[in-house]
């Protein structure tokens, strides 16, 4: 039976070059996702009209992909590059920040999904009923409830490794069989198993989205789609655009969050290979990188929002240039014969 340190986490196992470079695209990433994220969240919280419950749920993931990106990834650049790690206390409380920021921001995946299939699928009432700002706000706080009960195993049993290693230059660094929180067979199966658990969510919310508007149109401003009445392209361009815009979020999730799924399952009962585990753990950091983007690009009222940032507009008011977002702008089923046509013209 394997042992805890059959998941190749530790910086010893890379060559001097490698480590480098592997805290180069960590740096990278942390720039890249600590501007996209705070972007998200700033125009959220100055722009009035954006703060919805749709976009609550966005900003909660934007909010735990911070904790990877803004937070634990300067660290391990830094222990990556040097092979210096930080005192016992601070580098358990590092990586657990790591373990919520994953758990959670996965979770608001889930959130965002069952959010847009309500809105689409059931009618205003159910909707309006069910993201009350009081139950938005407990699901919300449940994520990160349950996120910290799947951690506090780990916690518990947090040990600091004494061993150290040298690479081929005579540079001693930390050996880390412990050092994350991945390391633990615990930790590591309730991050497959919270993977899977939302791929399972996220495929299914997106594939009733996609089958239910190609019968039945709504006008949802969420999903950013406005109503053309000359359609510029031919019926079928249109219809292409379609499928890659309503399942654009699904695919994207799936090829970031599944081959890490598979690694971290495997590693349960076998060693993985030290360019396997870095190659699928990057894809997987990713994620946090492209959520607020994934989430926000073909959103109007968001680009809207960043357009008069952009212009300096908010400086003289935090309501320029979006338009109330609420329940009513749900139209709810559009003539049968034009519905699917109507719907096509929306992705323009």
């Amino acid at each position: 039976m394997p042992n805890e340190t059959d998941v190749p986490l530790s910086a010893c196992a890379l060559g001097r070059g490698s480590r480098i470079s592997l805290a180069t695209v960590y740096s990278f990433m942390c720039v890249l996702g600590t501007v996209l994220n705070l972007l998200v969240i700033y125009l959220v919280v100055t722009f009035k009209k954006l703060r919805t419950a749709s976009n609550a749920f966005i900003v909660n993931g934007c909010v735990a992909d911070l904790l990877v990106c803004a937070f634990w990834m300067p660290h391990e650049a830094v222990a990556t590059s040097t092979g210096t790690f930080l005192v016992i206390g601070y580098q358990a409380f590092k990586e657990a920040l790591l373990f919520l920021g994953i758990t959670v921001s996965l979770l608001s995946h889930s959130l965002i999904a069952v959010n847009r299939y309500v809105l689409i699928t059931k009618t205003p009432a159910v909707y309006q009923s069910l993201y009350q700002k009081r139950n938005t706000e407990w699901m919300i706080a449940g994520s990160w409830l349950i996120s910290l009960g799947s951690l506090f195993p780990w916690i518990t049993s947090f040990r600091y490794p004494p061993e150290r290693c040298r690479d081929a230059e005579g540079a001693s660094f930390a050996k880390g069989t412990s050092v994350s929180v991945l390391s633990s067979r615990f930790a590591t199966g309730t991050l497959a198993f919270t993977i899977i658990g939302q791929t399972l969510v996220v495929l299914y919310c997106y594939f009733k989205i996609f089958r239910r508007v190609q019968i039945s149109v709504k006008r949802v401003s969420i999903l950013n789609f406005q109503i053309v009445n000359n359609l510029p392209y031919s019926f079928p361009r249109k219809d292409k655009r379609l499928g890659f815009y309503v399942l654009a979020v699904c695919f994207i999730f799936i090829l970031t969050t599944e081959p890490i799924f598979w690694v971290l399952v495997a590693g349960l009962f076998a060693p993985v290979s030290v360019a396997l585990w870095t190659s699928t753990w990057i894809v997987f950091c990713t994620i946090f990188v492209s959520n607020p983007f994934l989430y926000t690009w073909k959103n109007e009222e968001f680009r809207k929002s960043f357009r008069s940032v952009m212009r300096g507009d908010f400086l003289r008011g935090s309501t320029v240039g979006v338009e109330p977002i609420t329940i009513n702008t749900i139209s709810h089923i559009f003539p049968r014969q034009n519905s699917r046509r109507a719907f096509l013209g929306e992705m323009n």
